[in-house]
């Protein structure tokens, strides 16, 4: 496939409704729609594009009858060494005809939200959900698992309001734009840290009427004029690109850095982007990976001499720093902390079972009388249907409630809420 951003670019424009319905037809992309408008992601059985049309899939909204563009955030962006990438490649296309530029931008670890503007109201979107869209799955294949239940858009809507008010209001300026930035804040972080900060950081700009991507300079100019913060950008040493890569991860070697989006420019169009990730950053990602919340649980469940953090903090530093960095150990305490909270809820849970199913026994005795468990079990039945999770006080009535029991009624921290939430 061709990579070129400014000839897919120029294909989208000339193509635009071919384009859009291979899209809307594509079973392996997932969609979600808010009023007339269609918001296209991969699905979880794309692993990466197989075709040309997927590479716009990103986060694309658009329109049926007939199919138009309506906002476009990022084209599929690959890592160095991909579809046979290499630096010398990259160096071909910045020694290109024209005015070429080149710039290694920030890699953000946070999630990607745009902002656009249609008939006069202002959306936001992550890659898979749209504002007045259905809530459900993901909202960003990026974002841990851990954060299925946060508000990106809510939250981020909020955050735009209070930081950056331009954000939240239509304006004849921001029309056909889209604005892509990256979302932080300390409940979503991936591997970066960057401490309490909640931020939108704007890093490119799509603009429709010209089917290209603002440069690097042009997006400084908008976010200046309109008090925005901008991703920064490395300044390498270095006299050949391969000599400024190695320059640049030698830099951040040590750090949780993510690494780099090398931008290259072309006049006033964006013709390549492809990113450079850290090793630092790839190793403790694929720890954190493997760091789930699943796994902490099969540990506490295997050590049940185990009380309480300091036992799990214990066991993970005897590993070593290569096996769980620091880095690595805030996010098993956090999983720690949720399975902490899920263990409290289901013990309070067993307590009510208890309480309620003797005095509901009680009463069955009073009704059955003696000598007939048949009757017994019977009478108890038909009072223990009028209460919620009825299903812990046949439990109960059978001599088997514990934590253990409490457990497998109320499997996740969710069920676990929602079943104490009915007594």
């Amino acid at each position: 496939m061709n990579l070129r951003l400014d000839h897919l670019l120029d294909d989208l424009r000339a193509n635009a409704a071919d384009i859009l319905k291979a899209i809307d037809a594509d079973p392996l992309l997932s969609k979600r729609q808010s009023g007339e408008l269609v918001l296209a992601n991969a699905s979880g059985a794309l692993f990466t594009p197989q075709t040309a049309h997927q590479l716009f899939a990103k986060g694309l909204v658009y329109r049926r009858d007939p199919f138009e563009l309506v906002s476009l955030p990022l084209v599929k962006i690959y890592n160095l060494g991909e579809k046979n990438v290499s630096a010398a490649d990259l160096a071909g296309i910045a020694a290109g005809p024209g005015n070429a530029r080149l710039h290694f931008l920030h890699k953000l670890d946070g999630t990607l939200i745009q902002r656009f503007q249609h008939r006069g109201r202002v959306y936001f979107t992550t890659r898979g959900m749209i504002e007045g869209g259905p809530c459900y799955g993901t909202q960003d294949e990026d974002a841990p698992a851990r954060t299925r239940n946060f508000d990106f858009l809510g939250t981020a809507r909020r955050l735009a309001a209070r930081k950056y008010p331009a954000l939240v209001e239509p304006r004849p300026e921001f029309e056909n734009l889209t604005l892509v930035f990256e979302f932080i804040h300390p409940e979503t972080r991936v591997i970066t840290n960057y401490g309490d900060r909640e931020d939108l950081v704007l890093h490119a700009c799509f603009d429709k009427v010209d089917y290209r991507y603002r440069t690097f300079a042009e997006l400084k100019e908008l976010a200046a004029a309109h008090a925005l913060a901008h991703v920064e950008e490395f300044a390498p040493a270095g006299h050949t690109l391969g000599e400024q890569i190695e320059s640049l991860l030698a830099s951040i070697a040590g750090t949780d850095q993510e690494g780099t989006v090398i931008t290259i420019e072309h006049d006033h169009r964006v013709v390549y982007r492809v990113k450079v990730k850290g090793p630092d950053y790839l190793r403790v990602l694929k720890l954190v990976v493997t760091c789930t919340y699943d796994r902490t649980v099969e540990m506490f469940d295997a050590h049940p001499d185990w009380t309480g953090w300091a036992d799990l903090e214990t066991h993970l530093r005897s590993l070593g720093r290569e096996q769980v960095p620091e880095e690595v150990l805030g996010f098993y305490r956090e999983h720690y902390d949720t399975f902490a909270a899920y263990l409290a809820n289901c013990e309070q849970l067993r307590v009510w079972a208890a309480k309620v199913g003797a005095e509901v026994r009680r009463a069955a005795e009073t009704e059955a009388g003696t000598g007939n468990d048949r009757l017994l079990r019977k009478c108890f039945a038909a009072r223990a249907v009028a209460f919620p999770n009825r299903a812990l006080l046949f439990t109960a009535f059978d001599g088997r409630l514990d934590l253990k029991a409490v457990r497998e009624f109320a499997r996740t921290p969710d069920e676990a809420r929602a079943a104490l939430a009915r007594v």
